[in-house]
């Protein structure tokens, strides 16, 4: 665990990520850190996480991203980490129903919710675009950076990033 700002709890973030992050450039601007309501953007062009509030669940999607930056283009990464969320969709085990659940969404859509740019006029998910950097990102925010909560094919794309469980 460690504290990134004054406004955010600790974060399950390595300090070794939280340094590899400022080495690599990345800032942090927390635009309200009064109010905990979320949202956020990664910036890779500025290397800026961009936290509209002092939530903690944006700031370990926001970091997400901006560790996955570079990592995603390395070797097969991103191409093995969507294999890793198609075999997630279909996870059984109870443990991980919570990513499993977000990881169906990202590979089948969502019919329910709307999308005009679509051309179903429904979400599609994004496994239709190939988007690994989101999908990273949702998981890492989806398991509020506690690997426990990850099946180990997926557990291993966040190892460095996040902090280990703990054996109880």
């Amino acid at each position: 665990m460690i504290k990134i700002h004054p406004n955010i709890p600790e974060l399950p973030l390595t300090p070794q990520a939280w340094d590899w992050l400022r080495e690599y450039g990345v800032t942090l601007k927390v635009r309200d850190p009064h109010s905990t309501s979320g949202g956020g953007f990664w910036w890779p062009e500025r290397k800026l996480v961009e936290l509209f509030t002092a939530q903690e669940e944006a700031a370990i999607h926001e970091l997400a991203h901006a560790w996955w930056h570079e990592r995603r283009l390395q070797g097969t990464n991103a191409a093995e980490l969507i294999v890793a969320v198609v075999k997630l969709s279909e996870e059984t085990d109870p443990r991980y129903a919570r990513a499993a659940e977000l990881a169906k969404q990202y590979v089948y859509g969502i019919r329910s919710q709307r999308d005009p740019k679509s051309p179903t006029g429904w979400w599609r998910g994004m496994l239709v675009e190939g988007n690994d950097w989101e999908m990273f990102a949702g998981l890492a925010s989806g398991s509020m950076g506690h690997l426990e909560r990850l099946p180990e094919y997926v557990r291993r794309f966040y190892r460095g990033l996040f902090d280990e469980p703990t054996s109880a």
